[in-house]
This record gives C-alpha cells, sequence and structure tokens, in this order.
C-alpha cells in the first residue's frame, strides 16, 4: 500500500453539498496527522487513540474509507496495546494523508 504514489480523492467528490466540508477536512489534515504522530512519539496511548478515532469518524463519512480504515488500525493497535502495530499504522496513515492532499485542489 505504501508503494503508491498516486493521489487520493474522496468517493464523494462532486457532491456540491459536501465541496466545503471535504475542503476544510482536507485542509486540517497535515495539522491532526502532526498530532497524530506527536501522540505516537510520545507514547501518549491514550490521546494515539482519541485523535485516531475522531480522525476515522469524519474521514469515511466524507469519502475517504481507506483513511477511515487505517486510522480505526491505529486505535485497535491502542487498545490491544500494541506499540509497534500503532506506530505502523501511523506511518501508513501519513502516507495516505499526503496522497489526500495530493488529490484535493486547494490544499496540495
Amino acid at each position: 500500500m505504501l508503494g503508491h504514489k498516486e493521489p487520493i480523492h474522496s468517493i464523494l467528490e462532486g457532491r456540491s453539498e459536501l465541496d466545503e466540508a471535504i475542503g476544510a477536512f482536507v485542509i486540517a489534515l497535515a495539522e491532526r496527522v502532526d498530532r497524530l504522530q506527536d501522540a505516537e512519539s510520545e507514547n501518549d496511548v491514550a490521546l494515539l487513540e482519541t485523535l485516531a478515532q475522531d480522525l476515522a469518524g469524519e474521514a469515511e463519512p466524507l469519502g475517504y474509507p481507506q483513511l477511515a480504515a487505517v486510522a480505526t488500525n491505529v486505535r485497535l493497535a491502542c487498545q490491544a496495546g500494541k506499540s509497534d502495530d500503532a506506530q505502523a499504522a501511523v506511518v501508513e496513515l501519513t502516507e495516505i494523508a499526503r496522497r489526500i492532499r495530493l488529490g484535493h485542489r486547494g490544499a496540495a
């Protein structure tokens, strides 16, 4: 999965009622990923779990199921006490977020 470099677009792209919400989500994504990375590097499992759960909950209804799935993997790894799995999922999430930003006209 990490080998793919093409941009990721929302599967709901083109629904005018979601354009503003998708744009705001993508523009804030880099900062949210930074917070996830900080929580992971500081071994703040509770914060990492919460941030990942929040991200998954927002990504799915905005048409980013791949991001939601990886954020859920971060949360599940935190719950299971598997820090290596959580770290690997954060790395994957970071790459997916980068590709999402590439796919959005206002956030690249």
